[in-house]
């Protein structure tokens, strides 16, 4: 277990020197769409979101408009097959986000406002966790996309850590020190984590870092 407050202290240290750090940032507005909103959440794993993700959430906001609630979306995907609507051929993928709106339907939750609710309850997202194909970062991501402060620990996070010279074990890890980080600068978590990955981004398209996490 690394000491939380010498790795926040290399972690803040590194923050300090990322210029125009606050510039454009601004806090998630939901899609109010629960299907664009769930294949954002279980596609953006290990995707490219600008070329890959977004241009799939985009068809579904664009297209399937007047579908906005979850008994909305599951009447789609009932009507029309979910790689369509999605886009997308993996059966896992397509599995997991038909299984994560089945479960908030049953939890009647139907908007991203009764997402954020609920996901303000600790125990219930653990039971997301124990849908196939839903991880911790998958949880975060939701908070995100619903307008709740987060931080999804991603390849990005884990660098801007290394860099730092702050090397963690686990998500959990990672996950607190990066909050702890966003409670002593007074900043939303969602702040650092955009300010982080738009960093992160610029240095991995410059070719400039590469670390070894290991």
């Amino acid at each position: 277990m690394l000491e939380i407050e010498s790795a926040m202290e290399k972690v803040l240290d590194l923050f300090e020197s990322i210029p125009n750090k606050y510039e454009y940032i601004a806090q998630k507005t939901p899609y109010y769409n629960m299907g664009a909103t769930l294949t954002d959440a279980v596609l953006q794993a290990g995707m490219n979101y600008k070329n890959v993700v977004y241009p799939r959430v985009y068809n579904i906001l664009t297209k399937f408009s007047d579908f906005t609630t979850t008994c909305d979306f599951i009447i789609l995907f009932q009507t029309i097959p979910i790689e369509r609507i999605m886009q997308w051929k993996n059966i896992n993928k397509q599995e997991t986000v038909c299984k994560l709106a089945w479960f908030l339907y049953d939890m009647k939750i139907q908007t991203e406002d009764d997402l954020a609710k609920w996901l303000e309850i600790d125990e219930n997202s653990e039971a997301l966790l124990k849908i196939k194909g839903v991880g911790l970062k998958t949880v975060d991501y939701l908070k995100l996309l619903t307008g709740l402060q987060a931080i999804p620990i991603d390849r990005h996070m884990f660098q801007f850590l290394a860099l730092a010279g702050v090397v963690t074990s686990s998500y959990k890890e990672a996950s607190r020190i990066l909050r702890e980080t966003a409670k002593q600068l007074k900043i939303g978590e969602s702040v650092l984590d955009k300010t982080i990955w738009n960093y992160m981004s610029k240095m991995d398209k410059n070719n400039n870092f590469q670390p070894s996490l290991f």
